[in-house]
């Protein structure tokens, strides 16, 4: 079967989606062309020559973005690319103004079928206007154009279902694992009281609700140790993190072969999310066999097994929270338990191979 995939911007955690999606599809027998803005290809992200990937002068910037929306030329190009590999079914990873348009041509030209990934139906709260607007757009052409919508879980299509979209037509498909960055793993030592928060720093991620936990954490661990990696703004923060004794900050970018330090050094993982459709953290935090401290918002707990792969608590209650944590600080043989339970979720139902052969069902009309 012919498959194009479609990721023309979007950097963070949907360009490596789009790869483990685009290299098991190859896997699972496909013939796969991915369609990629040029700043987002990474070598290691596509170990052989399994997958074609064609490369497109995107750039992430917004007024960028809007230039090529409105840029026939950039349409032109891409519809002969499309249609030249004479796919079986064209499947946009990431969503875009030039995506909705995009499947509109590919509807008028009559290709084949369409389909796109909604990482996120809803928006998160604190997000941005330009993005908003972006996937508003995106959105009224792509859900009138695609065949299927992809989503990673069954609360994410009860949201797509709440917003008018017909039950039919969405599939739910969880994320896959990441055991991508397993390949810059070292010989880490885990430091015992140590607990991580990854990724970009935002309003919706609920950072603010894990510093206040801080205090009654360390009221019963003294020596425990908060590591915080990513990029985005934490002069909000400032006042909460006055402690730095037990703070470890790198407020930057990760690239991929720091990843792993972090997360083997972690004892385990916390994402405090006040709402949330999904996160690739979780895959990750699975993948070097370290359980998760997590909150009860979108399909977060579809792949958190309460007790056995890590702990569930509701949002926004920072004293709830710092329970779990000093839970699981104070006893080392469940973690060990619940990080190689984690691990044999991510080998067993969130394997990419289970993945590319679903999403090649659905492509096919099953």
């Amino acid at each position: 079967m012919k498959v194009v995939l479609v990721h023309l911007t979007g950097l963070g955690g949907t360009q490596l989606y789009n790869a483990q999606l685009a290299n098991a599809l190859a896997k699972e027998g496909n013939e796969v062309t991915v369609l990629l803005g040029d700043y987002l290809y990474t070598e290691s992200h596509f170990p052989d020559a399994a997958v074609k990937v064609v490369r497109l002068p995107m750039a992430p910037s917004y007024p960028r973005m809007l230039f090529n929306m409105v840029n026939p030329l950039m349409y032109r190009r891409i519809l002969e690319i499309i249609l030249k590999e004479e796919p079986d079914a064209i499947h946009a990873t990431f969503e875009d103004s030039i995506v909705g348009a995009l499947f509109y041509l590919c509807k008028w030209s009559g290709s084949c079928p369409l389909f796109v990934t909604e990482h996120d139906p809803a928006f998160h709260a604190g997000e941005r206007l330009l993005k908003r607007l972006n996937f508003r757009i995106c959105r009224l052409m792509t859900r009138r154009t695609a065949d299927a919508i992809f989503v990673h879980g069954n609360q994410q299509k009860e949201t797509l279902k709440s917003q008018g979209y017909p039950d039919h037509k969405i599939r739910v498909i969880k994320h896959g694992d990441y055991s991508y960055y397993a390949q810059w793993g070292e010989d880490y030592v885990t430091v015992e009281k140590s607990i991580l928060f990854f990724g970009s720093i935002q309003y919706y991620k609920g950072l603010s609700y894990l510093i206040e936990a801080v205090p009654r954490i360390v009221s019963v661990i003294p020596d425990v140790k908060v590591v915080i990696a990513g990029s985005g703004d934490l002069s909000e923060y400032s006042s909460l993190l006055a402690d730095q004794d037990h703070y470890e900050i790198h407020n930057r970018f990760i690239p991929d072969e720091e990843v792993a330090g972090f997360f083997q050094r972690a004892a385990f993982v916390v994402l405090p999310y006040v709402d949330a459709s999904q996160s690739g953290i979780i895959p990750i935090a699975y993948a070097f066999k370290k359980p998760v401290v997590v909150t009860d918002v979108g399909s977060i707990p579809e792949v958190v097994d309460n007790g056995k792969t890590g702990i569930i608590v509701p949002p926004k209650d920072s004293g709830l929270l710092a329970e779990a944590i000093i839970s699981l600080l104070q006893n080392p043989q469940l973690l060990d338990r619940m990080g190689q339970n984690a691990y044999d979720k991510m080998r067993g139902e969130l394997s990419w191979d289970a993945i590319a052969r679903e999403t090649t069902r659905v492509y096919r009309g099953g």
